[in-house]
């Protein structure tokens, strides 16, 4: 005979290894998201309570506009994206002191990995910071006397004449062009005009040679879909990088150019042991002028004297103390 009790309880106690299985895996979920709160809190003390011994040792400036937390919250959004070759990510695999130094240099230079000014790679067990071409842009025209930047490209057909003034710079004389021109097989070179603020100017002038030359800098040596299908947009930006190059000064750590950047951040992505990685990625991080492609110095002798030692911004982390207790804001 049926007897609902009997099936009521049967119900309930088929149904109790299911919430229990449902429990149980809640719980690891829940330790996962605390565990990754405190990391972020820790770490962004860190760096908070460091862009304040900066600011008031007078080493820091920050940019007016330029929100610390805004910043750093956007860029713990993009950290818990990134990951190694091996598809781990960064926040499991990166030790705490590399993240925060990036978040730190991020902070120095008044950047936003939101906008696309800078990203990060995972290189070993290490985060390491990376400025793009339109960081270096947005610092030019902060940090300098530059006003602005314009680039154009030059096709077979043009008439294009520059001169050299009385100081040796390049200065634009004409540049007259057409639609039956524009051709990205026909593409001779680039040009850039900067603009100082007190409306003196000069001229960044490319052959389509250098540029292809800087462009085999990078991991994909000119032949990606972008250096192939906006031929015109690559040339342009690359003679507007090595026109920022110059206004920036162009120190010693900051003179890695864009597509070197890429080819980092790509090698990073390859199959290979990690000990290795970690080696190719240092001996591939070297300081390159990509008009020459000269090799200038290694990264590790422009942060460092200790050979292997990443570039600490901190007095003291997780395994000795600095050298040096802080660093001059690079501005």
């Amino acid at each position: 005979m049926f007897n609902p009790l009997i099936n009521s309880n049967m119900g309930t106690t088929n149904n109790q290894p299911v919430q229990q299985a449902q429990g149980m895996a809640q719980q690891p979920a829940a330790k996962e998201s605390k565990a990754m709160i405190a990391l972020q809190k820790n770490i962004g003390d860190n760096v908070l309570a460091r862009v304040t011994e900066l600011e008031q040792a007078g080493e820091l400036v920050l940019p007016s506009g330029y929100t610390v937390g805004n910043a750093l919250k956007m860029a713990w959004l993009n950290l818990q994206t990134v990951k190694d070759k091996n598809g781990r990510p960064a926040l499991e695999v990166c030790t705490q002191t590399s993240i925060c130094n990036c978040l730190l240099e991020m902070v120095i230079k008044g950047e936003s990995v939101a906008k696309k000014q800078c990203y990060f790679i995972v290189a070993g067990n290490q985060l390491t910071f990376w400025e793009d071409y339109r960081g270096k842009l947005m610092r030019a025209l902060r940090d300098t006397e530059l006003a602005r930047v314009t680039a154009q490209v030059v096709y077979k057909g043009d008439n294009f004449v520059y001169t050299v003034d009385e100081y040796g710079q390049y200065q634009l004389e004409k540049h007259e062009t057409s639609m039956e021109n524009i051709n990205m097989q026909n593409i001779l070179g680039a040009y850039a005009v900067a603009v100082r603020k007190d409306g003196t100017r000069w001229l960044e002038v490319m052959s389509m040679e250098q540029i292809r030359k800087s462009w085999q800098q990078g991991a994909a040596k000119g032949n990606s879909g972008a250096h192939t299908n906006f031929t015109d947009q690559m040339c342009k930006k690359t003679v507007i990088s090595r026109a920022c190059k110059i206004a920036l000064g162009a120190a010693v750590e900051e003179a890695d150019e864009p597509d070197t950047a890429a080819m980092q951040r790509q090698a990073a992505q390859q199959p290979q042991e990690a000990t290795e990685l970690y080696q190719n990625i240092e001996e591939a991080a070297q300081v390159v002028d990509v008009e020459t492609g000269e090799v200038l110095e290694p990264v590790q002798e422009a942060c460092g004297e200790a050979a292997n030692e990443p570039l600490n911004l901190f007095n003291a982390q997780e395994n000795k103390p600095a050298e040096t207790e802080t660093r001059k804001c690079p501005l």
